[in-house]
């Protein structure tokens, strides 16, 4: 390689011209599968890293050299840049194997650098096309339980691993074996490589159909709830109306006073146990996640009252970063509410159409008024004696808006405790 380069400046155009272009198009296709939200400026970076180092390792080292450090490379940047984790950065690595592979079992015949990186890019640019045309897209959940995440993560390394070494040992070797040996050897490889993602991906969707049926049946509990409270509601209707009308007939306004309150309340919590059902909030995560925000204030005397007035799934936040926000905010509501006389959290979901924007709005009371909301999202503040085990919740939150420029969130208080988490 590095004899066909030197003082050829055209060929070491070419060379770098085709390299960034590979690693361009192969980032395209591993981002438009597996995470269709990348931050431009995270691929670019992405591709400039990649293709500095590719070029520097396939110039100075053998094949089987820089095809390992390559891997780790990869490994390394998407996590980093691209935030891949664990299943999602396994899928990526294994997905380039099975395209790199591809591409190597075409250019079999032995063409120049040239030709071999624009038949490389060719079939790269093929493939992005199709999943384009077909949008494909592999979304899942990525909080396994450990058991599962650790046996797919196990089997994922061990495959690439061995895949890799493989494909070296078959580099080294190929001038001592027929065509259609090292045809037959990429088909398995491939082949291997192919039923290995769609195990995954089954894994995958199991555990989410798991979920998905603890979400129903948690759904189903609660409707069941609703009706039994409805039915007692409307079998006691009758005793209502003749106390109303008992403290009607001796004109005993404050008694009334207090009777209607009475009911206003029981009123207000069947219908707010209503409004938490899969229909109005059509999101499996947040319902689940408020369903047990429900149950942990309940257990405190807290009433948390829900309104949802937007489509939850039309939401430009990915559900894993909704999910660790609100879970963060509505447990600061619950624990700042608890020692309140007026124990009533509210929860809203809206939207802002003259300024076009989504709002998650959450206000609890509180008792700590000379609390300094500048300084709340700051590592380590806490308002509490216990500094080492709190303090980091709304820090964390400070860390997802910071990757994601669309959210922004602003912090009020007056009788009222005020979040409000804005959605561009």
């Amino acid at each position: 390689m590095l004899n066909e380069l030197i003082y050829n400046p055209l060929n070491i155009t070419l060379f770098l011209l085709l390299n960034f272009l590979n690693i361009l198009v192969g980032n395209k296709i591993i981002i438009k599968l597996l995470k269709d939200d990348v931050k431009k400026i995270n691929e670019t970076k992405l591709l400039i890293i990649q293709g500095i180092l590719t070029l520097f390792t396939k110039i100075l080292f053998p094949v089987n050299c820089y095809k390992i450090i390559n891997l780790v490379v990869d490994l390394i940047l998407y996590n980093k840049i691209l935030k891949f984790k664990s299943e999602k950065l396994y899928l990526s690595i294994i997905f380039n194997l099975i395209i790199t592979t591809v591409s190597e079992s075409i250019i079999i015949v032995n063409l120049n650098f040239i030709l071999a990186g624009l038949t490389e890019l060719a079939i790269k640019t093929i493939i992005y096309i199709i999943i384009s045309f077909k949008k494909l897209k592999l979304d899942f959940k990525e909080n396994l339980n450990e058991k599962e995440k650790i046996k797919i993560d196990v089997i994922s390394l061990i495959s690439i691993i061995v895949i890799t070494c493989a494909r070296i040992k078959i580099i080294d070797d190929i001038n001592k074996m027929s065509i259609y040996v090292y045809l037959l050897i990429n088909f398995f490889i491939v082949a291997y490589l192919t039923v290995l993602v769609k195990c995954i991906l089954l894994s995958l969707s199991k555990e989410s159909a798991i979920e998905e049926i603890e979400n129903l049946e948690g759904s189903n509990k609660r409707l069941q709830e609703n009706y039994d409270d409805v039915r007692a509601f409307k079998h006691d209707f009758n005793n209502i109306m003749q106390g109303i009308g008992g403290y009607i007939v001796a004109k005993d306004i404050e008694g009334l006073e207090k009777m209607y309150k009475s009911i206003s309340k029981e009123c207000q919590q069947i219908n707010n146990k209503q409004s938490i059902n899969s229909e109005i909030i059509n999101n499996p995560a947040i319902l689940n996640l408020i369903n047990n925000k429900i149950k942990l204030a309940e257990k405190s005397g807290i009433e948390l009252r829900v309104q949802v007035y937007i489509d939850l799934n039309s939401l430009n936040v990915s559900s894993y970063d909704l999910c660790r926000m609100l879970g963060i905010l509505l447990d600061n509501a619950i624990e700042a509410s608890c020692g309140c006389d007026e124990k009533i959290i509210t929860i809203k979901f809206l939207k802002d159409k003259f300024n076009n924007r989504n709002l998650i709005i959450i206000e609890n009371p509180y008792k700590n008024y000379l609390i300094d909301v500048k300084k709340i999202y700051q590592k380590g503040f806490s308002s509490k004696k216990d500094k080492v085990s709190h303090g980091l919740g709304l820090w964390k939150i400070k860390q997802i808006l910071k990757k994601n420029k669309n959210l922004q969130i602003y912090t009020s208080r007056g009788k009222l405790f005020k979040q409000q988490l804005e959605i561009y």
